[in-house]
């Protein structure tokens, strides 16, 4: 961008796209670090669909677009329409015609849309308000202080390292063999032999294998993904504040115990896959990592316990919900950090977010963190996933082998 733009010039242009006026220093400074200047010659043309991978603005020049050798608008740089993306749709046969000389600046499509996709102009995330804080107390206004930290991605929210993004990937590609699967995991030994353990443990009982391949044979791929998410889940960041290192285990043990009960339920429903609720338990929490992250680094929480968990309360939802967007996470799963205590949520079908409420108030006849819920039998989801027949201290009596053998495999 050296060649159109100062650095300070770049961010002044950006600061000044309506679009992108909610966006916090961060994602600013992440937009223009693979900003592009393009140039075109009087007559030359830029076409939307070879272009999928970019967001232009024009910065000088004029232009015209034309679709079908029809002129639907002429655009004119310094205009309130030159401050909006060029091409707002991507469709096969609309160009940009330049009529002179003209430059413009192109963004990312792939980091633009994630930083857009997690603000929601003019709105607030789901589960939390600035209206929900009275501003009478220094409590209330610190965590207000986080809540637009993150609201304007002026947090970095943690990345998917690039191996487990990897297999990440590839476990959900279905087109990929066991072998080249077992490849790609082999590239992490931690991974790899967790895997291994995990696959010989009494989840899944039988003669011990000792290949990945065999591992993955054994488990099946929605199992080895979440194996995969436990252990990038346990190695993102390693706390320095006593009281946030232990919160961040307490955390990490109660996703596990929630994910084991979780499969176990899951076996007792017809049309769910017990791996995918091992998986939906594991990260129903998630947005508790880069809260504590945050806290880590901030001397008003580090080691105040209250006010910490203040913070998880009213920030875990939307956090977690925007850190799954960015790992590109499905729909459903999304759905489970957002509503898994939302005890009298009201859908059409059973879906795995039930089956997590249900997984959190087994966990909590083990003595785990008590849940503002109603009775289990009570409960809407324990209802629709029809399990009145099931007798809860067995499934939790059952399930306790397998949970302390799985947290001592991935801790």
């Amino acid at each position: 961008m050296a060649e159109a733009f100062s650095n300070v010039g770049l961010l002044k242009f950006l600061l000044g796209l309506p679009e992108l006026e909610d966006l916090g220093s961060v994602a600013l400074l992440n937009l223009a670090k693979d900003a592009r200047a393009e140039f075109l010659k009087k007559g030359d043309s830029l076409f939307a669909d070879e272009h999928m991978d970019r967001h232009f603005y024009l910065v000088e020049g004029e232009v015209e677009l034309v679709a079908n050798e029809q002129v639907l608008q002429v655009i004119k740089s310094g205009s309130e329409r030159a401050k909006q993306s060029l091409f707002r749709v991507h469709t096969h046969g609309l160009e940009a015609r330049s009529l002179t000389a003209a430059s413009f600046l192109s963004l990312n499509e792939e980091t633009y849309e994630r930083y857009i996709a997690s603000i929601k102009p003019k709105q607030e995330p789901a589960g939390i308000s600035f209206g929900d804080y009275q501003q009478q107390d220094d409590e209330a206004a610190l965590i207000a202080e986080i809540h637009r930290e993150f609201n304007h991605n002026e947090v970095d929210l943690p990345s998917m390292p690039e191996v487990a993004l990897k297999i990440n990937k590839a476990i959900q590609d279905e087109t990929l063999d066991i072998q080249k699967i077992a490849d790609i995991i082999q590239i992490d030994p931690m991974i790899a032999a967790r895997a291994v353990q995990v696959a010989n443990s009494a989840m899944y009982a039988g003669q011990p294998v000792q290949t990945i391949k065999r591992a993955v044979q054994r488990i099946g791929l929605r199992a080895m993904r979440a194996i995969v998410m436990s252990v990038t889940i346990r190695n993102l960041y390693h706390a320095h504040s006593p009281l946030v290192k232990k919160r961040m285990k307490t955390y990490y043990h109660h996703s596990i115990r929630v994910g084991v009960l979780s499969r176990a339920i899951a076996k007792k429903v017809k049309g769910f896959d017990p791996e995918q609720a091992f998986l939906a338990g594991l990260i129903h929490d998630i947005g508790i990592v880069p809260i504590l992250i945050r806290a880590d680094k901030h001397d008003e929480i580090k080691d105040n316990a209250g006010l910490l968990e203040s913070l998880i309360k009213h920030l875990k939802i939307p956090v977690g919900a925007m850190l799954l967007k960015q790992w590109n996470f499905e729909d459903e799963l999304i759905t489970v950090t957002e509503e898994a205590e939302n005890w009298q949520r009201e859908v059409s079908k059973a879906d795995y977010c039930d089956v997590i409420q249900v997984g959190q108030l087994h966990c909590e006849m083990l003595g785990g963190r008590q849940m503002d819920a109603p009775p289990l039998k009570e409960l809407p989801a324990f209802t629709r996933l029809n399990l009145e027949g099931q007798n809860p201290s067995l499934i939790v009596a059952q399930a306790k082998q397998e949970m302390n053998e799985v947290i001592h495999l991935l801790d």
